[in-house]
């Protein structure tokens, strides 16, 4: 399991495209350079000749992606406090140890999931850079379509 960035970038842009962003922004992260303009600049090649349409869904699909990041990382605190809790009810309620046992071990590959899904997300800085210069592109290009649209009336 990737993290959603990943998952979006790869989607939109393609498995290759993503890896070669991922490279080059790991590669000047190691290095302290920023220099988003090389990615910024082959993103715009590659979705210029896009209809506004396409480009709206494309931006709308992101916005849904930022939100979803947003959510898995507000909504793990109280996955957290919940999952300590029906933890600490379980073992003081005196039920036969079967089926605390079980349901101690399914609720830990709940929380599992729920911690690498965290983890994935929350620490994927250099996929949030691609991110980021993905969002820049799509809204100089939206902006441009539609300035465009406006001076042609």
């Amino acid at each position: 399991m990737s993290n959603v960035f990943k998952k979006l970038i790869s989607k939109e842009l393609g498995e290759v495209n993503y890896n070669r962003y991922f490279s080059f922004v790991k590669r000047n992260v190691d290095t302290k350079m920023s220099d988003s303009q090389i990615i910024f600049n082959d993103m715009y090649e590659k979705l210029k000749y896009r209809d506004l349409k396409a480009l709206t869904k494309m931006h709308d699909r992101l916005n849904d992606t930022m939100l979803l990041a947003f959510r898995i990382s507000k909504t793990y605190f109280f996955a957290f406090v919940f999952y300590l809790g029906v933890s600490i009810f379980l073992i003081a309620r005196a039920m036969a140890p079967e089926i605390t046992i079980g349901a101690l071990v399914l609720m830990n590959l709940c929380f599992v999931y729920k911690t690498y899904e965290f983890v994935a997300n929350k620490f994927c800085y250099i996929d949030a850079q691609i991110v980021l210069v993905y969002k820049a592109v799509l809204d100089r290009i939206i902006l441009n379509q539609r300035r465009s649209m406006m001076s042609k009336r």
